[in-house]
């Protein structure tokens, strides 16, 4: 056994060690940063996309509201229009039955023939 030589280790192949377990290391930690940069890229897209269509929805908001205001304005003055048609025809319907006041002698009423009892309302008309 003596007499094997003895193999002295290489100094560069140890600082090469040394060298290749710092690389590794680094390049570990950028494949960490790497992938916790993705997964915040991935949430600020999320984010993006959201304030997009939150975006797209306020003014959405916004234009519909603007249309609304004159329409509010057109159903008050439908509402009035209606209101005051209403009233027109409520008086105009008094007038009317004022006017139309059965005379006693006419009541608009008649025997009926077949039964021999009872009345039967027979519509006037209206003279020309």
């Amino acid at each position: 056994m003596k007499n094997r030589p003895h193999f002295r280790p290489n100094p560069y192949y140890e600082d090469l060690e040394r060298m290749e377990e710092a690389v590794m290391s680094i390049l570990h930690n950028l494949e960490m940063e790497n992938t916790e940069i993705h997964e915040n890229s991935h949430k600020l897209k999320k984010e993006i996309t959201f304030s997009r269509n939150l975006l797209s929805q306020l003014l959405m908001e916004n234009t519909c509201r603007k249309k609304l205001v004159p329409l509010k304005q057109e159903s008050k003055e439908v509402h009035l229009d209606c209101a005051l048609n209403q009233k027109y025809l409520v008086d105009f319907n008094k007038k009317d039955k004022d006017q139309q006041r059965p005379d006693p002698a006419s009541s608009g009423l008649r025997k009926c023939k077949r039964a021999g009892i009872g009345h039967t309302p027979v519509r006037e008309l209206p003279e020309e």
